[in-house]
């Protein structure tokens, strides 16, 4: 008797199966892979719409020309000049500059917060008299309309600190709350805040490097969590 030796059919089937197995398994890792690089980039501007930060660096979402609700990232960053000391980096600004974080930040008013940035003075100006810095919050209510009390809500952290090139880098901080005093106190009815600068007051020729802007939720001693 005469036998037909024939190879199973499975075999050949899953040869054929097999590039197709891969470029899937392949495409998928792909996507996730975008997914998680996206997720990472973006992670902070995804936590302030979602509601879920807790620390707020400016530096990762770039500034505004305007005090107002307005989203101006690509507006205003091809006009920073980015510049790097040592392992630290921050933007350079010459003359008199107005400038708020780019979003609004959705803040709690019966919780306290604290503000931080880091300072250096690149030219003293005229008459090497150094440069003067104002920098706080301003506040906004429910409908993002901001909230002119307390009228001198910018000036929290500084309010016209000099600073000259022989002071080095300065940190300078402050603290945030519903029962602070003056333009340290956070309204009732606030509900976003905008970080606030204005550097150089009134000298076209000094200059200053502004880095390591943060606001985070502040826990004092014998506050509560």
């Amino acid at each position: 008797m005469n036998r037909i030796n024939q190879a199973p059919l499975s075999s050949a089937g899953n040869e054929a199966q097999l590039p197709v197995r891969t470029f899937r398994v392949i495409a998928a890792l792909l996507v996730l892979w975008l997914f998680i690089g996206a997720s990472y980039l973006y992670r902070q501007e995804l936590s302030i719409r979602f509601g879920l930060w807790d620390n707020f660096d400016i530096n990762a979402v770039n500034y505004s020309r305007y005090s107002d609700a307005r989203d101006t990232e690509q507006l205003f960053q091809n006009q920073l000049l980015l510049v790097r000391q040592g392992y630290r980096s921050g933007a350079l600004f010459v003359g008199p500059n107005d400038l708020y974080s780019r979003q609004l930040l959705p803040i709690d008013s019966s919780q306290s917060y604290q503000m931080s940035f880091d300072l250096m003075a690149v030219a003293d100006g005229a008459d090497d008299k150094g440069s003067s810095t104002y920098a706080g919050l301003m506040f906004y209510d429910q409908h993002k309309n901001i909230i002119l009390d307390p009228q001198s809500h910018m000036f929290g952290v500084a309010a016209n600190h000099m600073i000259t090139r022989a002071n080095g880098r300065l940190s300078l901080s402050g603290v945030f709350s519903p029962t602070g005093q003056g333009p340290n106190r956070i309204p009732p009815n606030a509900h976003y805040m905008k970080i606030a600068f204005s550097l150089n007051y009134a000298d076209p020729k000094a200059s200053v490097m502004l880095s390591s802007i943060k606001f985070v939720p502040y826990v004092g001693a014998g506050d509560n969590k």
